[in-house]
């Protein structure tokens, strides 16, 4: 059995929660396996044909089946994806789901640090400039959508802002679902939830990331019980995030020059105004930030 449809990320907007939404439906079919990412990763793709649509054994006669894999809109990071998809099949539709970008920028370093390694770096303002390909490249969406416009059209790509799912996430997904071609007036267990939350998240302190730089640190390390090893990680090295990190002046300047261009062109195709999002820390809260106060104002 193959896909038809696929949820092509980005990372921290929601994307978990939409995959859980459209898995809810009758008609429609998401993998178990979180994140396939079959396309984007060399060594999930080396597995073949077989095993990817071995992921699909259990969709029955489900009209539309499919997956979401936020690496497929990181072309920086994975550049083959695009590629291989419209390979495999040109006729997917494609579901893209994106958020402010310096609020992704800011929540995808608090995931990647939460999964306990060293993916990125622990200083957040440095993490910014040395993995940019992860964290800003990645925010440019009319770049990373440009990667897919050449092969599919226009009406098979269907993008969603986060911050509509937050306003009124039953309009959102019944576009959604007539996006797709199913029923649209779904009714939903909880429309509200939020899955894979960031905060409180336990992440590695900064003491434990510099000691890992050393050798005679990390071959210790490997002497050490590993039921023991947990338990001390916890108590003296991980800490929970209490909030989101706190960015420099000139770090927010750079990152708003390197994603402005891109995300004017990417809300003008979208039919969002310029200042939908605010990209640089001018104390002016931006066409949404508005939006939301008025809501709560209102209430």
């Amino acid at each position: 059995m193959k896909p038809n449809y696929m949820v092509i990320g980005a990372s921290k907007c929601a994307t978990s929660t939409i995959c859980n939404l459209l898995g809810q439906h009758p008609d429609i079919f998401m993998v178990k396996c979180k994140e396939p990412q079959f396309f984007s990763k060399d060594e999930v793709y080396s597995r073949g044909l077989d095993w990817y649509e071995s992921l699909y054994e259990e969709s029955g006669d489900r009209k539309m089946r499919g997956e979401g894999s936020n690496t497929y809109t990181q072309k920086e990071v994975f550049p083959n994806t695009a590629s291989r998809i419209v390979a495999y099949n040109p006729n997917l539709k494609l579901i893209y789901v994106v958020r402010n970008p310096i609020a992704r920028i800011e929540s995808f370093w608090m995931e990647i640090r939460g999964q306990g390694g060293e993916a990125v770096h622990y200083d957040f303002n440095t993490a910014v400039r040395v993995n940019r390909d992860w964290l800003v490249d990645a925010s440019n969406y009319w770049q990373q959508i440009n990667e897919y416009r050449p092969y599919f059209s226009d009406e098979q790509i269907h993008i969603i802002f986060s911050e509509d799912l937050k306003a009124d996430s039953t309009a959102v997904m019944h576009r959604c679902f007539e996006f797709l071609g199913v029923e649209p007036d779904m009714p939903f267990m909880d429309l509200n939830l939020h899955i894979n939350r960031t905060t409180n998240r336990a992440v590695p302190k900064k003491t434990l990331s510099q000691l890992r730089e050393y050798s005679i640190f990390r071959n210790a390390v490997k002497l050490v019980p590993e039921s023991f090893r947990i338990s001390i990680k916890r108590q003296l090295f991980f800490q929970k995030i209490k909030s989101k990190p706190q960015w420099n002046p000139e770090t927010r300047e750079w990152v708003a020059d390197l994603l402005e261009a891109d995300t004017h062109k990417f809300l003008e195709y979208c039919g969002k105004t310029k200042d939908f999002w605010n990209l640089r820390d001018s104390g002016l809260p931006s066409q949404e930030d508005t939006k939301q106060l008025n809501l709560l104002q209102k209430g």
